[in-house]
């Protein structure tokens, strides 16, 4: 994965709604959460930083057209970017350890090739399942006049063929697809509303989002994300980047955390039968130890855990299960560098359970 400047980093943090969300419900909880505080300081040294940069930015500009050396600056940065390629290369540290072979270094990058390409047909499936959902919410709920033409279920399953997916995407999800526009049912369209968790997760794993809010800050769907792929599939091919392992794990194990927690909370209350005394007996624990504890127990939106509704509580104890495993997945195949070679499927093609309302 390339590396960015500092501050495009900053800017591309700043600019996603997102993270001004999180703002308002820290500003929220700041009065009696000292994680919320922690975040609004971030933010501020963050804000503060970008407009250093802006404004120093703007005062060189402004001390450059004074001087006039302004005008030079179109014939120094080829000179400036050509002497240090050069001192690189004049001053490259000698390496004794033994070189990768040329077969291997291209085996290793026809891998990562072919890795971004799976997770890139993938977040189509995704995107055409999780944008059909959406017009088909629509349908239910709004009465079109008699001469408008829906062309969702023409368009996406263009965009599968235009991609070579339709053949290769699971019986299930094309079967979903082959219905008619406003066919789907509700427990349909909830099922498949749901892989707007996947397909975040695959934009943020191909790059084309670059932060991963956690499960309590991003319990809300946006059918746009999904939208704006099928408008424009090829932006999911442009770039060869792709999340590190590291990362992964790290939210993988956030998630993980998180639906433990929902779970405790769950047999506590007595929503979930715990599977044995000793789980009984953990889930009491943990729910009495954080319940009420606004400075540690787990956030969903503006509430803690112990504070959810039942609906808010399975809607975002569903939510990390899909994370949890999801992500497992992305990160077997980021360590194994070797991508499945044969059909791909939503995660709910094959499920019966009652899919949660959204929240």
């Amino acid at each position: 994965m390339r590396s960015e400047p500092p501050s495009q980093s900053l800017y591309r943090v700043l600019s996603q709604k997102s993270v001004w969300r999180e703002v308002w419900l820290s500003v929220k909880r700041v009065h009696k959460d000292k994680r919320a505080r922690r975040r609004l300081g971030f933010l501020s040294l963050a804000i503060g930083l970008l407009l250093v940069l802006v404004i120093g930015a703007i005062a060189y500009v402004m001390v450059m057209s004074g001087t006039g050396s302004i005008f030079f600056a179109p014939f120094l940065i080829p000179v400036i970017w050509w002497i240090r390629r050069s001192a690189k290369k004049d001053f490259a540290p000698m390496s004794i350890a033994p070189q990768a072979s040329a077969h291997g270094s291209e085996a290793r990058e026809a891998n990562a090739q072919a890795l971004h390409s799976h997770f890139a047909d993938l977040a189509l499936l995704y995107a055409v399942l999780v944008d059909r959902a959406g017009s088909e919410r629509f349908l239910k709920e709004k009465e079109l006049p008699p001469d408008v033409e829906v062309t969702s279920r023409r368009a996406h399953m263009e965009a599968l063929r235009s991609a070579n997916l339709w053949e290769r995407i699971g019986p299930k999800d094309r079967e979903a697809l082959i219905v008619a526009d406003g066919g789907w049912d509700w427990e349909q369209i909830n099922r498949f509303a749901m892989g707007i968790e996947p397909l975040r997760l695959l934009r943020w794993v191909l790059r084309i989002d670059f932060r991963l809010p956690t499960i309590g800050q991003q319990l809300w769907g946006d059918f746009g994300i999904a939208h704006e792929i099928v408008a424009d599939p090829e932006r999911l091919w442009r770039g060869l980047d792709l999340i590190d392992a590291d990362t992964v794990r790290t939210s993988r194990d956030d998630a993980r955390s998180t639906l433990l927690r929902c779970i405790a909370e769950a047999i506590n209350r007595g929503y979930q039968v715990a599977a044995d005394d000793e789980m009984a007996a953990w889930a009491t624990r943990v729910s009495e130890d954080l319940a009420g504890n606004q400075h540690e127990d787990f956030l969903l939106g503006d509430k803690l855990v112990s504070e959810a509704t039942r609906e808010q509580l399975a809607w975002a104890t569903a939510l990390a299960n899909i994370r949890s495993d999801f992500l497992a997945m992305v990160l077997e195949l980021l360590e194994t560098g070797n991508p499945p070679e044969d059909s791909i499927e939503s995660i709910f093609a094959d499920e019966d359970e009652t899919i949660p309302e959204p929240q």
